[in-house]
């Protein structure tokens, strides 16, 4: 499963992963661990790391565990030092200092990364439980989608792709008895 999107059911009824799309950058025998995709803050890079000044980055809730920490996805590869290889295209942070020279210099693009605050993490067996109890749809995925998906878009877009018909969930408010 690591390097594909777990699309929240639906009828998924949980606070925090409700309309989810988590990117998962780790599945083995320890656990897994990804990144919400599609849960846009307000805030900026710049807001968080002043000294960035072209920090115009938005940072994406990435999940419930570590929210005060800053993670990264990229497709920078090894152009910044200590990266962890997700897939042909994808890496898993790295050097920030690295990074920050890169941004400074104008050499990374809003469509060659994306942060999180936060992280999503599973312990051995809980994902396989969830996967048990439908509670997630498996999508194959590419850096683009990762990197780049519109935030507002990406649940329906992925609900689609499983089955047509389910996209009609989007168009339904999260608390459906409003409607």
């Amino acid at each position: 499963m690591k390097g594909h999107l777990l699309v929240a059911q639906p009828l998924l009824n949980d606070g925090f992963f409700s309309r989810s799309v988590v990117y998962l950058t780790e599945h083995n025998t320890e656990g897994s661990l990804g990144f919400i995709l599609n849960f846009k803050t307000h805030f900026v890079l710049r807001d968080i790391r002043p000294q960035v000044r072209n920090g115009n980055f938005p940072i994406y809730e990435g999940g419930p565990v570590a929210k005060n920490q800053l993670y990264f996805l990229h497709s920078l590869g090894h152009n910044i030092s200590d990266t962890i290889q997700i897939d042909e295209r994808l890496f898993f942070g790295g050097n920030f200092n690295e990074l920050v020279h890169l941004i400074e210099h104008g050499k990374v693009k809003h469509t060659d990364i994306r942060f999180f605050a936060g992280y999503c993490g599973w312990n051995v067996g809980q994902l396989e439980a969830e996967m048990k109890q439908r509670a997630w749809y498996i999508n194959t995925t590419n850096s683009a989608t990762v990197l780049s998906s519109d935030a507002h878009e990406l649940w329906e877009n992925e609900l689609n792709q499983q089955k047509p018909s389910l996209s009609i969930f989007a168009t339904i408010g999260h608390d459906p008895s409003l409607n």
